[in-house]
Formats: C-alpha cells, sequence, structure tokens
C-alpha cells in the first residue's frame, strides 16, 4: 500500500491540474475591419463567442500557407466536435490583401466560410500596432520587400475577448493542448 501513495498523489496532482481553468490574458481592444466578404467585422460579432486568431498574408512564400493550412484543419476537427468557436486571420499585408484576395486565399484552405474571417482593412502601421499592443506579438514589413516577418502562434481568445492561451504551431502538441484548453473554457 505505501507504494501505492507516491502514484496516487501523482494521479490525484494530474488530474487536479488539468481541470484548473486557464488564466486570463490581456483583453483584446475593440476592433472592427473588413472580412473577406467585404463587411465589417470584429469584436462585436465575436462578442459570446471564443475564437482564435492567427497573422497571415497571401502573397507569403514560407510559413503562410502551413499555418493556414493547420488553421483549416484545427476548424475541421473543431466543427467534427459540434464547438462553438469562431476563427479570425488578421492580415499582414493589407495593402495587398484586398477582400476578394483574401477570399480567393482562403477558398484554397476550405469550404466553410461560415466561422472563418480573413480581415483587412486598416494600414500597415495600424496593424503592426495592433499585433504588437494586442497580441504581443510583432509584424514587420520592410519597404523594399514583397515579404512581411510575423509571428506564427495561434491565439485561443475566450468569448469575452481575454487571451486565454497562445500556440507554436510547430510544436507537435500544439493541436492536443489548444483542444484540450478549449475544453477547459466552457
Amino acid at each position: 500500500m505505501e507504494r501505492l501513495i507516491p502514484i496516487l498523489l501523482a494521479v490525484l496532482l494530474l488530474v487536479v491540474g488539468c481541470s484548473e481553468p486557464l488564466e486570463r490574458g490581456k483583453q483584446v481592444r475593440d476592433f472592427t475591419f473588413t472580412d473577406q466578404h467585404g463587411e465589417p467585422f470584429g469584436t462585436e460579432q465575436l462578442n459570446g463567442t471564443p475564437w482564435i486568431a492567427d497573422f497571415v498574408f497571401t502573397n507569403c512564400t514560407t510559413i503562410c500557407p502551413a499555418l493556414t493550412s493547420e488553421m483549416a484543419q484545427l476548424q475541421k476537427l473543431l466543427k467534427e466536435q459540434g464547438t462553438d468557436v469562431q476563427f479570425v486571420s488578421f492580415s499582414v499585408d493589407p495593402e495587398v490583401d484586398t477582400p476578394a484576395t483574401l477570399k480567393d486565399y482562403l477558398a484554397n484552405f476550405t469550404d466553410d466560410e461560415s466561422n472563418w474571417h480573413v480581415l483587412t482593412g486598416y494600414s500597415q502601421q495600424e496593424i503592426e500596432a495592433f499585433a504588437r499592443e494586442e497580441f504581443q506579438t510583432f509584424v514587420l514589413k520592410h519597404e523594399s520587400s514583397t515579404q512581411v516577418v510575423h509571428g506564427t502562434n495561434f491565439y485561443l481568445i475566450d468569448a469575452e475577448g481575454y487571451i486565454r492561451n497562445e500556440y507554436n504551431f510547430s510544436n507537435e502538441s500544439y493541436q492536443k493542448e489548444l483542444l484540450a484548453d478549449m475544453k477547459r473554457l466552457n
């Protein structure tokens, strides 16, 4: 019996640790931008529903297609689980990424736009400041380049607009962690 006590304590700590609520991070400030349909979209439409955000651009020659493909996979998995969640991708190249360009880009990854909004409708300076101030991530477009340097994390935001966690999509366990955290939100 004495040998079982440490094992039982470890199991108990694991169970208790997994059931704790997620800490609340910063609340994302109110915003309204333009989605791939040319419609206003922002915190007003997201209020009351958790959402997953990322930063991409359509002219990306490196990481964005993989990042967007991963987001499409998350959309599919969460839909299969019956989880009510919105997906928001902020374009980091708003001068190039018009609503029509974003709509064409998104069609390469999903045929379900009902809960995925790719946003534009701001200046380069505005998205750089928004990413830095709201998500503590970087966006930088050099004048002499068509590419934009940006963070590649996914962000889980709760129904009240608080960032609950961020996930490095190159981490093999990110998807499992994000799905578990989604369950902990409810």
